[in-house]
């Protein structure tokens, strides 16, 4: 399932935002991280229902939806299908491939120090100032 017509040109990963304590938690917890840094990685997504989705990572989010742009898709039959943009739900998902370049271990404390990072940016000045307790 290679893409026709050469590479896309690369595009810088978009950055990532946890929505809520509970996903960063469920993301701090779980194997979730490592897909969260193949942001901006081309990979393949298989499906429960046997079929693939080949494209590029554009998000991940705890709960393992998938959302991928430039993709080819391999349904049941095995008819390919070009895509513009993807989004797999987590419960969907069967397998994703990790792209042999891609260091696991590093990939993964990255993005547990991004989660540490949000965090503890509160306790370090950050923050919307009007939200701020006031101390006396």
């Amino acid at each position: 399932m290679e893409s026709e017509g050469g590479e896309s040109p690369s595009r810088a990963p978009v950055a990532e935002v946890f929505n809520s304590i509970r996903e960063r938690a469920i993301a701090e917890n779980s194997m979730v991280v490592l897909l969260q840094g193949l942001q901006g990685e081309v990979t393949t997504v298989d499906l429960r229902n046997e079929s693939t989705a080949r494209g590029r990572v554009v998000n991940v989010d705890a709960f393992m939806n998938v959302r991928l742009e430039d993709v080819l898709y391999r349904d049941t039959r095995g008819k390919l299908t070009k895509l513009q943009d993807l989004f797999i739900t987590g419960r969907n998902v069967r397998y994703v491939h990790i792209p042999d370049h891609v260091d696991i271990m590093k990939t993964m404390q990255s993005q547990l120090a991004k989660i540490h990072r949000v965090r503890n940016f509160a306790s370090l000045g950050g923050g919307r100032k009007e939200y701020a307790k006031k101390t006396k």
